[in-house]
């Protein structure tokens, strides 16, 4: 794999949290100033991307999809960001002070910020998120911020996170859709309707104007944005971004080798070669948190509510076949939640790195039953059932019969969140920076995003120790203790790979550059006159 994640930015975040004046202020533009590009940037002019599936959730409080953030980033701004590093930087807080006890942690916010709808960003603006995000039934951000105790407003530009522990994963949080604002105003006037009508909802580098659900979404230029380029120039250059979903991966590439679309950020990997070699085309490549994992049912009642079926779908995996022969190499084998580029991480952590189809036999005996279950798919993408078919035989070498199933990608989710789901579904997570994000609410008890209703005390009572201390190598014995219990010991999920980050443009599209966290700033993307 081409490239790699430079992610001291964890080992930083955890300098910013509990050092004893954390955080810096930001640059002469605001951290959003340093744009990547390399020649003189020209405002104006429009691109179109093309995006796996339609968004489903525009409202940051309930989405869970990692398509919904492609326009999330776009349309909302959050309290810090990340750069190109993966290094914990200031956006909408410049700056950010922790307690001695580190169990509070005061933000400084930026004074030149108003949300799309013309409503102000401030202090009172912070809490009301942030306690939307804690409190709301149903809130995807609860566990994010499950150590938040209140929020304080000490003025109009400072606000007061009230900790009920040190919580060393806040700021790595707030990245991301736990840290974004919302108008409060446009959020209570749509109510329910918000979900698909977040209309001048965010204060980000654009504007929200359109939404056609399964054919596109309108994203047009925010010129009260706050932040500049390295120039001091007003940012964003680009004046309409038009997002089509298109859940073929084939089609997909069609788009934008004709200039129908401008970019893309999710290729099959046996495109990538073609690609590369593209000279109208501009393909970047690195290491990304993002994991790829087959998710059980292990809810009671269901047929991996026994634990040792899953290990023996682990066991029976042959995970080199599926990065060789299905991505085409792109990524890297997996075993976890905690990717390469991960502080906590342990190249040497490889438990099931050889298919053993005679051990997941045998422990299928001891259960007494044979295996078969529902492999659910995204469904109209090739390259998903392609995959699905390749487990199927893999499988097939330990007497484990799948039947695949397809169906609509929003709808398998609302199965996984309802626990409804029969068998195993294939859908993936798209990576935090810090392993906490990678990790906590997908398998603590009763979490959000604990799709597979795992439950084991010894993993919760881990990862809350690792939670509650700054010292980095107190986190990574937890987090790895951990990880030895839900992925080899009592398996929560089948893991087996790590994402590369992809990001395809035309040559004309300049300024875009990859990111760990596989999202676009678009803010920073202009067009060769």
């Amino acid at each position: 794999m081409r490239g790699s994640v430079r992610v001291l930015g964890v080992l930083a975040a955890f300098a910013i949290l509990f050092g004893a004046c954390a955080g810096s202020a930001a640059p002469a533009g605001g951290a959003a100033s340093a744009a990547p590009a390399a020649a003189k940037a020209a405002p104006g002019g429009s691109v179109t991307f093309v995006l796996e599936n339609d968004v489903i959730d525009f409202d940051p409080m309930r989405s869970r999809a990692f398509v919904d953030r492609n326009v999330h980033y776009q349309i909302y701004d959050s309290l810090v960001r990340i750069d190109a590093t993966g290094k914990i930087v200031p956006w909408l807080a410049e700056k950010w002070d922790t307690a001695a006890d580190g169990k509070a942690v005061t933000f400084s916010l930026r004074k030149d910020v108003k949300y799309h709808d013309g409503t102000a960003f401030d202090a009172e603006s912070v809490k009301w998120n942030i306690d939307r995000y804690m409190k709301t039934t149903g809130s995807a951000r609860a566990g994010e911020l499950a150590s938040v105790d209140s929020v304080t407003v000490v003025d109009p530009a400072t606000v007061r996170f009230n900790l009920k522990t040190p919580f060393s994963p806040l700021l790595a949080n707030l990245v991301d859709r736990a840290g974004m604002m919302v108008s409060k105003a446009v959020a209570e006037a749509a109510g329910a309707d918000f979900t698909r009508k977040a209309f001048k909802a965010g204060s980000g580098p654009f504007v929200l104007t359109e939404a056609v659900k399964d054919d596109h979404m309108t994203l047009e230029k925010n010129p009260s944005w706050w932040g500049k380029d390295k120039d001091g120039s007003k940012l964003p250059y680009l004046d309409k971004i038009t997002v089509k979903p298109i859940t073929n991966s084939d089609v997909r590439l069609t788009n934008v080798k004709t200039g129908d679309a401008q970019v893309a950020n999710n290729i099959a990997g046996k495109d990538v070669a073609v690609v590369k070699t593209d000279p109208a085309l501009t393909y970047q490549q690195i290491a990304s948190y993002a994991f790829d994992s087959m998710i059980p049912n292990r809810a009671k009642g269901f047929v991996f509510e026994e634990g040792r079926y899953v290990r023996a779908v682990a066991m029976a995996l042959d995970r080199k076949e599926i990065l060789d022969k299905w991505a085409f190499g792109v990524g890297a084998v997996g075993y976890g939640t905690i990717a390469p580029g991960h502080f906590a991480a342990d190249p040497s952590f490889k438990p099931f790195e050889k298919p053993d189809p005679e051990g997941a036999k045998k422990l299928i005996a001891e259960v007494g039953k044979p295996l078969s279950f529902e492999l659910l798919i995204s469904a109209g993408d090739p390259a998903g059932l392609q995959l699905a078919q390749l487990m199927q035989a893999q499988l097939a070498k330990a007497d484990i019969k799948t039947e695949i199933q397809q169906l609509e990608f929003a709808k398998i989710l609302e199965l996984q969140s309802k626990h409804e789901f029969k068998g195993i579904t294939l859908v993936g997570w798209s990576g935090r920076v810090d392993p906490d994000g990678n990790t906590y609410d997908h398998l603590y008890s009763g979490k959000p995003f604990n799709d597979s209703s795992y439950s084991n005390k010894d993993v919760d009572r881990l990862l809350d120790e690792q939670r509650a201390t700054s010292d980095p190598e107190k986190r990574k014995t937890a987090l790895r203790a951990a990880e030895k219990i839900y992925v080899q010991d009592d398996p929560a999920r089948v893991w087996y790979r790590f994402r590369a980050v992809q990001l395809l443009t035309v040559k004309k599209l300049q300024g875009l550059e990859a990111y760990p966290d596989s999202l676009i700033r678009f803010q920073y993307g202009w067009l060769q006159k």
